[in-house]
């Protein structure tokens, strides 16, 4: 095999992780923000979890900002008996404490991998900044329905505008945006989305320009598919919603992305949708196209097995054909498999493989052993 490829381990699922024991965290309805509201309320609790998460064997941690926006932080409250330092209550967040609370994500996540175990690895660790989907944002959620409102919002220019502004609250703190190693634009929905990404990744990076940017991030477009017939929700293909990742020349949309991926999807499905991904990615770089050209793959589906995330009343409910069928294949062993035959194909430059909701990092620990022993010369787990 003239291609031998490099995987690396990305962390599981913060938020899902958090409501489990020993954390317990309970989202109310009026969380806009979610897991990113313990940015305000007990960042030494993300800390932990960041924390075990390398500890289990992450090597790229995820930022506690999926939720994150200059939106939700003005839709939150604060804590009773807070004031703006004048002496003057403030109910909300302004702006400028929204950026200043949504930047502390990256020294969390980076600091964790000052842990024992990060070093008998021998690991220095990579920061992805999280960066979900707008619907994301919305409550209740709606990245698994692609139900954007307003109209604006289902537009390639309004979604471009909102994910520039996001963006920004980063990119204006240069120590804050050089401790980034990755941007993670993820669990996108709806295929107006990854044209908008695709925009703001082509604005920041100053693609045709004589004089390109020295700070060009590594980035990746993740996107999920929660339909029956394997599309996303707004019934974008598999193979469609890769041409919009990969195609150059579309809209002015030059700039690659570094990774495409799957997330937040039924582990059920991603066999095939890789397979969906590979025929596309083929179609598009050639069929001769080395391994060297091609993006790396980035999944990390959920771990519910067959539960199911009702973003109506905020609880997991369980299928009852599937609980019918009894015991189900672990995750770890089910993904180790996936990826396993996965670089046994020899197309992508390289996986970046993880969990999303649901898994914790017991799930990576067992990801990463079962990866370890299966001593296969179609990959190599690669330290960072």
């Amino acid at each position: 095999m003239s291609h031998k490829t490099p995987i690396r381990f990305l962390d599981g699922g913060l938020g899902t992780t958090l409501e489990a024991p020993p954390h317990n965290a309970k989202f109310p309805d009026d969380t806009v923000l979610w897991s990113s509201h313990f940015l305000i309320s007990s960042p030494e609790t993300l800390s932990r979890v960041h924390i075990a998460f390398v500890d289990s064997g992450a090597d790229v941690l995820l930022t506690a900002t999926y939720q994150a926006s200059l939106q939700g932080f003005a839709a939150t409250k604060k804590p009773s008996g807070s004031n703006d330092g004048n002496g003057r209550g403030e109910e909300t967040y302004s702006p400028q404490e929204a950026a200043m609370l949504m930047r502390k994500a990256v020294p969390l996540a980076r600091q964790a991998f000052s842990t024992k175990a990060a070093a008998e690895r021998n690991v220095g660790g990579k920061v992805a900044l999280s960066l979900g989907a707008y619907g994301a944002t919305m409550r209740p959620s709606t990245e698994y329905s692609g139900d954007y409102k307003p109209e604006s919002m289902r537009t390639t220019q309004g979604l471009y505008a909102w994910h520039g502004e996001r963006l920004r609250v980063f990119k204006e703190d240069n120590a804050i945006w050089n401790d980034i190693d990755f941007l993670s634009f993820e669990t996108l929905p709806v295929v107006q989305e990854i044209h908008a990404v695709r925009h703001v990744m082509a604005t920041h990076n100053h693609v045709g320009h004589e004089n390109p940017t020295v700070d060009e991030k590594r980035w990746w477009i993740s996107c999920v598919f929660p339909n029956d017939d394997q599309t996303m929700p707004d019934g974008t293909t598999a193979e469609h919603a890769v041409h919009a990742m990969l195609s150059l020349s579309v809209d002015g949309e030059d700039e690659r992305p570094w990774g495409i991926g799957i997330n937040c999807t039924d582990i059920k499905k991603l066999n095939n949708l890789i397979l969906q991904y590979e025929a596309a990615a083929e179609n598009i770089l050639g069929r001769e196209a080395p391994s060297e050209l091609w993006p790396w793959l980035v999944t990390y589906p959920d771990g519910a097995q067959g539960s199911v995330y009702n973003t109506e009343t905020g609880e997991w409910e369980t299928d009852p054909e599937l609980k019918a069928q009894g015991p189900q294949i672990p995750w770890h062993e089910e993904l180790a498999e996936i990826i396993t035959q996965t670089a046994e194909r020899g197309r992508w430059k390289g996986i970046l493989v993880g969990g999303c909701c649901k898994t914790t990092p017991d799930s990576i620990r067992h990801l990463r052993l079962q990866l370890a022993s299966r001593k296969s010369d179609a990959y190599f787990l690669e330290t960072v």
